[in-house]
């Protein structure tokens, strides 16, 4: 099933958000969203210091959907189609049906159940179309609102991998594992169908 969702790119809907695929367009807005140090502060790179590190990162994650290797879905208020930060799946293992989610928000959108919103609807979309049976998150150990926002959506903390990647200048760093499982999302009927 994998497969089958790099033929078309899939837009998906919520209540309030609108997941598509970025554009050019959008390189104001992802500036805007990935030069706050605030944002950046546990992000596997530092902030951006030029507009064009945003247009560079749009095309690098739109070749990567292309070659089969990540989807990265801008989450746009659907009023105005606004792009306010983004989500998707990276490192796909299609043998063992797993895959890594990764995010990012504009920090004026902080706290409003946006991001709880996207990454639903992505698991949902991970679990039904491709198929995955195990979903995974790495976030550094003081991440405060990414730890409480994947433990309210149902991931387990697997424990501590030490020095486990390299983010941008903050150099080797600590990384907490979380995972959620196919039947443990289905099983709980409230999130299943967001």
């Amino acid at each position: 099933m994998i497969e089958q969702v790099f033929k078309e790119f899939p837009v998906l809907n919520t209540d309030r958000l609108l997941l598509r695929q970025l554009n050019s367009n959008d390189s104001n807005d992802l500036y805007t969203v990935l030069s706050e140090e605030e944002v950046t502060l546990y992000y596997d790179d530092d902030a951006f210091t030029t507009a064009n590190q945003a247009a560079e990162q749009i095309e690098a994650w739109n070749n990567a959907y292309a070659r089969r290797v990540l989807i990265r879905w801008g989450i746009c208020l659907k009023e105005s189609n606004q792009l306010i930060g983004t989500c998707g799946y990276y490192g796909f293992h299609s043998l063992h049906l797993r895959a890594c989610i990764g995010y990012e928000l504009n920090r004026k959108y902080w706290r409003k159940g946006i991001m709880t919103e996207a990454i639903a609807r992505i698991i949902t979309y991970g679990v039904d179309v491709l198929d995955l049976h195990r979903i995974q998150a790495f976030v550094m150990e003081k991440n405060e609102g990414s730890i409480k926002l994947l433990t309210n959506l149902g991931f387990i903390n697997e424990g501590i991998l030490r020095e486990y990647e390299k983010w941008g200048s903050k150099g080797f760093v600590d990384l907490i594992s979380f995972s959620l499982l196919s039947k443990e999302w289905c099983n709980n009927s409230s999130r299943a169908h967001k």
